[in-house]
């Protein structure tokens, strides 16, 4: 089979686990550079992830690149294209996009002429915490590891038998890179801004005048 070089929106891939006869499964929910060609200036990170996609993954691990059933088990991780398909990758399918399931990685942003932003997707609204309460998660914009996302993948799909350094399995395989993996902190963030956690992100962003769906 030759070299993968191309992967479009809603394409789900099949990559072979290094050292072992099994396969992970994911897609792709949203890519970047293909997408975002109407630049919004109020600070988002999407320029900052021009050559990326989003991903999710699913809990089927399997020995064949077949897959039938689509639980989430990780949601919504920016990758860089280029690292995605330098995996052992297969295309196995495309399945479209809802746009009003899809949801972003939550960072902060530093803006120095304008203050510390919560940034997600198309939105960066402006808070009023200062660089002390940031410093508690340090949480910025960060492209997804493939490596620690196979960890994860297979950690949370109760596969850890097939990680091959037991050493490398953590706690929060993303704690640098997405906010929602500190509840509580995320609610003091959707309080500040006040907006609701709760909401999905195709709802708040369509109230703060951005329809996802038109690109899609």
């Amino acid at each position: 089979m030759g070299k993968i070089r191309k992967i479009s929106l809603g394409d789900v891939f099949a990559i072979k686990i290094e050292n072992t006869d099994y396969y992970y499964f994911g897609r792709v929910l949203f890519d970047v550079k293909e997408q975002y060609k109407e630049k919004i200036e109020n600070h988002n990170y999407l320029d900052w992830y021009g050559k990326s996609v989003l991903i999710e993954t699913y809990k089927t691990i399997s020995k064949t690149p077949e897959i039938s059933e689509f639980d989430v088990i990780l949601d919504a991780t920016f990758v860089s294209k280029k690292n995605l398909l330098s995996e052992d990758i297969s295309i196995i399918r495309n399945i479209p996009i809802n746009p009003k399931k899809v949801s972003f990685p939550e960072v902060f942003q530093n803006v120095h002429t304008v203050g510390i932003l919560f940034s997600l997707g198309e939105l960066a609204p402006l808070t009023n915490f200062d660089t002390k309460y940031v410093d508690k998660t340090k949480v910025f914009p960060t492209l997804g590891n493939m490596y620690y996302i196979q960890l994860a993948t297979l950690d949370y799909s109760g596969r850890r038998d097939l990680i091959e350094d037991q050493e490398d399995i953590m706690e929060n395989y993303f704690k640098d890179s997405d906010l929602r993996n500190f509840p509580k902190i995320r609610k003091e963030i959707y309080e500040n801004i006040g907006e609701d956690p709760d909401m999905s992100y195709y709802d708040l962003a369509l109230k703060h005048g951005f329809d996802l769906a038109r690109f899609y």
